[in-house]
C-alpha cells in the first residue's frame, strides 16, 4: 500500500479525513498525522510518503513553504493541498511548485476520495514504468555480465585475446593489480549423470550454479568450463583482500547445500591482474588432477597442491589422472610415451627401487583391467589368464623389463579393442553420427548413446573429451542449438515447436540454454536474422 502523510493544524479537519477515508479501499495506509509544517516535513524525513496532504495556511512552516522543502527531500511524492475560499492566491502558487491537486474546505468525501483514487493510479503507472526500466537495465546488465562470461571462456581456450578482455571488461577489473581464480568441480559427475538426458543434467547442475551465482557480486564472474566445473574469476587491489573473499566465498558455497558437500574447490591467486587469469585457470585445473590422490570434495590451494611444500608419494613429474586419461584412450603411441616418460623421472629420483615401481606398475595393470570392464570388454579374450600375466609383470628383476612387459601387455589390449572396437576415433564418429540422427529425442543420454556405439558410458564420455575436446553434453547441446539457430533463420516455425523437434520438451528450458550459449532469446534471434528491429 502507498503510504500518506495529512498535516492541518485544525484537529477537525486531521480526525475527520483520519476517520472518514476508507484508507484499505482506497490501496492506501495513513501512516502519520501532523499539527503543523514543521512536523510534518519532520515525519515526511522519517516515514518518506508517497502521497502528502496538507493545509496551505498552519503555524511555524506554512504549506507552501512545506510543499518547496518536500519538492528538494522528496520529488516523486504527490501532493494535494486543502484551502479554503480566500487562499485562491496561495493555492495557484502551489500549483506552480508542482502539487497534484488542491480541494476547497471544508472537504467532502466523495471529491477527496476521487483525488486520493487518481493519485494511487498515477502512482501506481509511475511504479510500473520505473519497474520496466529497472528490468530492462537488469537484463541489460545480464546480458553484459553474460557476453563477458562467454568471452572469459573463449578466453580460457585460446580463442580471444588480452585486447579483447581490456575491451569488454569494466575499467576496474582492468586496472586491478591481482587477480584470482577458484574452479569448482562436481565429483563423479560423468557417473552421477550417465543416464540422465540433457534438461535433467541442467536441473541437477542448477542447484550449484544458483548457490554460486547467490555468493557472487561485481568483482567476480562465473564462466562454466564444462558440464559440472565452473571457473570463478575474482579480482581486486589488495592480495589480502582478495585472500579473505576467496575464504568468504568457498566458505559460503560450503553452507549452501548437499551440491557443495562433494564438490572439489581450487584457488589460485596471481599478481599481474586480469591480464593472467588465464594462468590462473590453469593452475586451478592443474590443482583438479590432485584430486585422484587427495579425495575428492576437498578446498586445494595452487601453492599447496603445486608447490614444494605438497608431499607426494609420487615422484615430480607423474601425475596419476594423467596415466588413467592416456590409458582411458588406449592408443599406443601416447601410451608408449608416457610410460618411457615414467621410466626415466623414475630413474632421476630416489623412488628407483623395485618396491615402488612394482606398486606402480600394479596400479596401471589394475586399471587397465578397470576400464576393459567398464567397456564390457571380455578381459579373457585379451589375457586368457589375468593374474598369470600380473605374475609375470611382478616376476620381471629390472625397471626396463618390467616396463616392457607392461608395454607388451597394453599393446595387447590397444590391438584388441582397435581391431573389436572399432578404433577410438571411430567411436567418437559414431556416437556423433547417432546424436546428429537422434538430437530430436529428448531422451537422449549418455548411457543410451553408449549403448548404440557398443561401449561404457565411462569410455565413451572419455574418448569425447580425448578427440572433440569438449564433453558428451556440451556436443550434445552444441549439436541441437545449431540446429534450432536453421530451424530459427527458416522462419517456419514458432519457438515452441523449434524446442521440441530440436529434443526440448521444455520450451522454458529450451529458452534459457538458448540464451546462455547464443547470447539472446529464440525470439531475439530470429528477429535479428531476418532483419527486423
Amino acid at each position: 500500500m502507498y503510504r500518506v502523510l495529512l498535516a492541518d493544524d485544525e484537529e477537525i479537519i486531521r480526525e475527520g479525513v483520519r476517520r472518514a477515508v476508507p484508507w484499505d479501499t482506497l490501496g492506501l495506509t495513513l501512516a502519520a498525522v501532523a499539527e503543523d509544517g514543521a512536523q510534518a516535513l519532520a515525519l515526511a524525513k522519517k516515514e518518506q510518503p508517497d502521497i502528502v496532504i496538507t493545509d496551505i495556511r498552519m503555524p511555524r512552516m506554512d504549506g507552501l513553504d512545506l510543499i518547496r522543502a518536500l519538492r528538494e527531500q522528496n520529488p516523486d511524492c504527490k501532493l494535494l493541498i486543502l484551502t479554503g475560499h480566500g487562499e485562491f492566491t496561495y493555492a495557484r502558487t502551489a500549483l506552480q511548485l508542482g502539487v497534484s491537486d488542491y480541494l476547497l474546505k471544508p472537504v467532502e468525501l466523495p471529491p477527496l476520495c476521487g483525488v486520493l483514487t487518481r493519485l494511487r493510479q498515477e502512482l501506481d503507472a509511475e511504479r510500473s514504468r520505473q519497474d520496466e526500466i529497472d528490468q530492462l537495465q537488469q537484463q541489460v546488465q545480464e546480458e553484459r555480465v553474460l557476453q563477458q562470461q562467454r568471452l572469459l571462456g573463449r578466453f580460457f581456450a585460446g580463442r580471444a585475446s588480452v585486447g579483447e578482455l581490456a575491451e569488454n571488461l569494466p575499467s576496474r577489473w582492468r586496472d586491478a593489480p591481482f587477480c584470482a581464480g577458484v574452479l569448482v568441480q562436481m565429483d563423479d559427475f560423468d557417473r552421477l549423470t550417465g543416464d540422465m538426458d540433457e534438461e535433467t543434467i541442467f536441473s541437477f547442475t542448477q542447484e550449484l550454479e544458483t548457490a554460486m551465482i547467490a555468493q557472487s557480486n561485481d568483482d567476480m564472474r562465473i564462466v562454466e568450463n564444462d558440464n559440472g566445473r565452473y571457473f570463478v574469476l575474482f579480482v581486486s587491489e589488495l592480495e589480502e583482500e582478495l585472500r579473505f573473499h576467496i575464504r568468504s566465498y568457498v566458505r559460503r558455497l560450503r553452507a549452501t547445500g548437499v551440491q557443495a558437500a562433494y564438490t572439489t574447490i581450487a584457488s589460485s591467486i596471481l599478481r599481474g591482474g586480469v591480464a593472467l587469469c588465464r594462468q590462473a585457470y590453469e593452475e586451478t585445473r592443474r590443482c583438479m588432477d590432485r584430486v585422484f590422490l587427495l579425495g575428492t570434495g576437498q578446498d586445494i590451494q595452487a601453492g599447496e597442491a603445486l608447490g614444494q611444500g605438497f608431499a607426494s608419494p609420487l615422484p615430480e613429474g607423474i601425475d596419476m589422472r594423467n596415466i588413467i586419461k592416456t590409458l582411458s584412450g588406449f592408443h599406443k603411441e601416447e601410451i608408449h610415451h608416457a610410460l618411457t616418460g615414467i621410466a626415466e623421472n623414475i630413474r632421476k629420483t630416489s623412488h628407483n627401487s623395485y618396491l615402488y615401481t612394482s606398486m606402480l606398475v600394479s596400479f596401471v595393470y589394475g586399471e587397465t583391467i578397470r576400464l576393459l570392464g567398464e567397456m564390457r570388454c571380455p578381459v579373457q579374450s585379451i589375457l586368457p589368464e589375468p593374474m598369470a600375466a600380473y605374475r609375470r609383470l611382478m616376476a620381471c628383476q629390472s625397471l626396463d623389463s618390467m616396463m616392457r612387459e607392461l608395454m607388451r601387455v597394453l599393446d595387447l589390449v590397444c590391438d584388441f579393442l582397435e581391431e573389436n572396437v572399432g578404433g577410438n576415433q571411430d567411436a567418437v564418429e559414431r556416437a556423433k553420427v547417432y546424436i546428429e540422427e537422434h538430437y530430436g529425442n529428448s531422451k537422449l543420454s549418455l548411457d543410451l548413446v553408449a549403448a548404440a556405439v557398443g561401449i561404457s558410458p565411462t569410455y565413451l564420455s572419455a574418448l569425447f573429451k580425448q578427440n572433440a575436446n569438449q564433453s558428451f553434453v556440451g556436443y550434445l547441446t552444441e549439436t541441437r542449438l545449431t540446429h534450432a539457430q536453421r530451424l530459427l533463420r527458416s522462419g517456419d516455425y514458432r519457438s515452441y515447436e523449434v524446442a521440441y523437434m530440436c529434443g526440448y520438451d521444455n520450451s522454458t528450458y529450451f529458452s534459457t540454454i538458448f540464451k546462455r550459449y547464443v547470447g539472446v532469446s529464440p525470439s531475439e534471434y530470429r528477429k535479428q536474422e531476418n532483419g527486423q528491429s
